[in-house]
């Protein structure tokens, strides 16, 4: 056995080894995307061999990373439903929450309602676990949602939410985020100046984060998008020469264009705009057209028409309407391409006011599309209050029938516990009572056992009694006799006169009359075995014509005398006794017959054949067999090894008949 468990530690230590060195080989940045699948698809060959345990349940945690860093949404979310069965089998809350926040992460670019779902879910879990820095992050991820969706009220709410949880917990990252998407709300809101505080909040926590972050390119990642965030509020707000020097510390840094060109070509056309608020023209539109060409190139067309917007802006300011139209018609172009309906309305908004030929046209549309974003907004702010409504209502319902469920299975265990100490406490007054009859069965045996040893013992000393007295009388009365006989005889013998003769005649007399007495005892003694073999049969005898005393009911009864109850045993006389006794029983109880009637009988196969009948009432066979007299003359006969025969019918009398071998 030791052996055995040695063998199979060994075996998952390879496995581990084996799954480990093929994650580290996929996070090679020098293999293709199609080599990593390919090594990804054997680890989960690997693991979906492995037992449910927590090491299993982490390696698919770690495989759906994977997948998700190379935007195969759909192959990650299989492998976190996977990691969601298995830690659902294994009863692990925390594996099941996570398996559900990874899962709510693989809809997010998709289908974001649904990843409002899983979030929530994941939630609740989290909550049960008192974990408040995942509660926390879940939070930040709906929030999150409900900001790209427009809904910027509750996205405030549950931003809020969430900064109160991430502040304790030391999770900088996790602080710094929920502190972005309250400003972007809030600046969703046009709560310019809420916003500038909480973005300045989040720099706060980019500090803090910078001393345990040790990569440079990780840590320029929160920076660059914070200052960016802070520049455009102080744009909003008319602080254009604070804007400015936020923009440019962002170009500032070095390599800026080649480590992040996007957020290079963002701040570029930011700064171009900033400089253009401010009076300053230089330059501007070589750095508009560098941030366009250079989002073109990425393939951020989003982005093309918000860079082409502050253009169109620059071309009106600089007095080329002409050019400024077409720009703008350019932006809108792509915006609505996009769907980027914020650079659409501000498209709108300034081609209703330069381009007068159709100022009606793009202020109705204008209108248009502001309705519609606003009824956009209602329609996710319904439904995702719908979402958290359905998931409490379906959560309370859950609640009132897991109650219900205990209810019912506390009733059902107490109505169990009821029956069975009822049935345990019956079953115990039965098996007291079968103790009892037992018992008094037992001592039954007992008074019948010490009957025939009474009645031996009495036998014994009668036999004693008539062997002293014959002995006494062949000693004392006819040795005496015959010893007188023999002597007169020996000496008339030698005469021969006729008084000898007469007098021998009278000896011979005499020796016929010794015959005659010897003759008697014989018979005496005949009589005495007869007397041994009857002892068994006068007890029979007795029980039966004791009955006569009880009842009314003639008894009568017949004994085959050829059965030698010396050589029967003892226990087998006090079966049959007992037999005839609830036999005889029953019928004075029961039967008020006039006539009843026991006989044994000898068969010619050496089997003993008993018979108790009666002319009385009968009885129901089906009711009586019940019953614990039937029950024990059962028991009686089968100890026999016999076999026992009940016929009655009602009105017509009752026979029991019993046969045995002795």
């Amino acid at each position: 056995m030791f052996s055995c468990e040695m063998n199979k530690k060994s075996d998952i230590a390879v496995s581990d080894k084996k799954i480990n060195a093929l994650f580290k080989d996929a996070n090679n940045n020098q293999k293709s995307l199609s080599k990593k699948k390919v090594l990804l698809d054997s680890i989960f060959h690997e693991i979906s061999r492995r037992k449910n345990d927590s090491i299993t349940r982490n390696f698919h945690f770690q495989l759906a990373d994977e997948f998700y860093r190379l935007n195969d949404f759909q192959t990650s979310r299989i492998i976190s439903e996977e990691a969601f069965n298995l830690a659902n089998d294994a009863n692990d809350s925390v594996a099941t929450a996570k398996a559900l926040y990874y899962i709510g992460d693989c809809y997010e670019p998709i289908k974001k309602d649904s990843a409002f779902y899983y979030y929530l879910q994941a939630e609740k879990i989290y909550r049960r676990l008192k974990d408040s820095e995942n509660v926390g992050r879940m939070l930040l991820y709906k929030g999150g949602i409900l900001y790209s969706e427009g809904n910027y009220i509750e996205s405030e709410i549950e931003a809020s939410k969430s900064l109160q949880l991430l502040n304790k917990s030391g999770n900088y990252k996790l602080t710094y985020s929920a502190y972005n998407i309250l400003a972007n709300s809030l600046q969703g809101l046009n709560d310019f100046n809420g916003a500038l505080k909480y973005h300045e909040l989040a720099l706060k926590e980019y500090d803090k984060l910078k001393l345990k972050e040790t990569d440079p390119k990780v840590i320029l990642g929160y920076y660059i998008p914070t200052l960016n965030n802070i520049g455009y509020m102080y744009d909003k707000i008319g602080e254009h020469q604070k804007a400015i020097k936020q923009f440019e510390k962002i170009i500032a840094i070095k390599d800026l264009r080649k480590l992040f060109p996007e957020y290079y070509a963002a701040t570029l056309s930011n700064l171009a705009y900033s400089k253009m608020k401010a009076g300053d023209f230089k330059d501007l539109k070589e750095m508009f057209y560098e941030s366009i060409h250079l989002r073109d190139s990425l393939g951020n067309q989003a982005g093309v028409a918000y860079s082409k917007v502050q253009l169109g802006e620059f071309y009106l300011i600089q007095k080329d309407t002409l050019q400024s139209i077409v720009t703008l018609k350019e932006s809108y172009q792509l915006a609505s391409d996009t769907k980027s309906y914020y650079e659409l309305l501000r498209c709108l908004k300034l081609l209703s006011k330069i381009d007068t030929s159709r100022s009606q046209q793009y202020s109705d549309e204008y209108i248009a599309v502001s309705d519609s974003l606003q009824k956009k907004e209602r329609a996710t702010r319904n439904k995702y209050a719908r979402i958290a409504y359905e998931t409490e209502r379906l959560e309370e319902e859950n609640e009132v029938l897991t109650k219900r469920n205990l209810y019912i299975l506390l009733g059902a265990a107490f109505f169990i516990f009821v029956v069975t100490a009822l049935g345990i406490i019956r079953h115990l007054k039965a098996k007291n009572k079968e103790l009892q009859l037992i018992q008094q069965q037992q001592e039954a045996n007992e008074e019948i056992y010490h009957l025939l040893v009474e009645q031996q013992e009495k036998v014994n000393t009668a036999k004693e009694e008539e062997k002293t007295r014959i002995a006494m009388e062949l000693h004392d009365n006819i040795m005496n006799k015959i010893y007188g006989v023999r002597m007169n005889l020996g000496f008339f013998n030698n005469k021969a006169d006729e008084k000898a003769t007469e007098k021998r005649k009278e000896y011979i007399l005499e020796l016929q009359n010794i015959e005659k007495e010897i003759r008697t005892i014989s018979h005496d003694l005949t009589k005495n075995s007869y007397f041994e073999e009857r002892n068994f049969t006068e007890l029979l005898s007795f029980l039966i014509k004791n009955q006569e005393n009880i009842n009314t009911t003639d008894f009568h009864y017949e004994i085959d005398e050829n059965i030698d109850w010396d050589t029967v045993p003892n226990t087998t006389k006090i079966n049959i006794y007992r037999i005839v006794q609830e036999g005889i029983l029953n019928i004075n109880k029961y039967a008020n017959a006039k006539n009843a009637f026991v006989t044994l009988t000898l068969t010619e196969t050496g089997k003993v054949q008993l018979i108790v009948s009666d002319d009385g009432a009968g009885f129901d066979l089906k009711i009586a067999k019940k019953g614990i007299g039937l029950k024990n003359m059962t028991e009686r006969i089968t100890a026999l090894k016999g076999e026992l025969n009940i016929k009655s019918n009602i009105g017509k009398g009752t026979q029991i008949e019993a046969v045995f071998p002795l």
